[in-house]
Formats: structure tokens, sequence, C-alpha cells
């Protein structure tokens, strides 16, 4: 039987967080007669499930909204549809930025090299 941090390093997540996310009603996890968590596959999904929508950038209304509307397909690909869009904007405003920064070390080494000829 795995514990809840041998699962959250599975996932790449907090132990914290998966208690959080359990406190929220996000996610139900059954318990042994000791008490313990018991991790079955059904509940290891829907960890990964959260620990990805997490990524995305939704939040935790929307997740609540998500797991709610399970059965709505069409309310599931509009979420999914906005966090896209959300993700991919993301993506290129790193990029820009990166092309600045790539732009400023260029600067700065030419501006050292320059530097070191003229003295």
């Amino acid at each position: 039987m795995s514990s809840i941090s041998e699962i959250a390093k599975q996932y790449n997540f907090s132990a914290s967080a998966i208690r959080y996310y359990e406190s929220q009603e996000l996610i139900k996890i059954p318990r042994d007669e000791s008490g313990q968590r018991f991790f079955d596959p059904k509940t290891k999904e829907r960890i990964r499930l959260l620990v990805h929508l997490r990524q995305a950038g939704l939040s935790m209304a929307e997740m609540k909204n998500y797991l709610n509307h399970l059965q709505d397909h069409d309310y599931e690909v509009r979420l999914l549809e906005q966090s896209h869009k959300r993700l991919t904007d993301k993506i290129e405003q790193m990029k820009q930025t990166l092309n600045f920064l790539d732009y400023k070390i260029e600067y700065h080494k030419n501006s050292k090299t320059n530097e070191h000829v003229l003295n």
C-alpha cells in the first residue's frame, strides 16, 4: 500500500496539496480499517487529473466545476479550450521574454567585447 508521500512523489505533487484537495472535496480518498488512506486506481487517476488541471492553470473553482460536470462533455470542452488558450497566450508571452533576454545577453556580451577593444 502506498503512502500519501509516495503518491505525491509519483505524481510530482505535494502531500499537503493532496490533503487540501481532499479537504475541499475535489477528491475522496478511501481509507482502510485503520484509517490509512488507500490509493486505488480510481483515486490515483483522479489525482493525476487534478495535477494536470492545476498545471493547466485552472483555479480551484474551475476544477470543482470541471469535476461537477464530468458528464457534460460540451462544458468540459469549453473549459479545456479556455485553459488551452490561456496556456498558449502564456507560452507566447514567455517566448517574447526569452527573445528579449537573448537580445540583452548578446548586447551585453558585445558591449563587453567592444569595451575591451577600446581600452
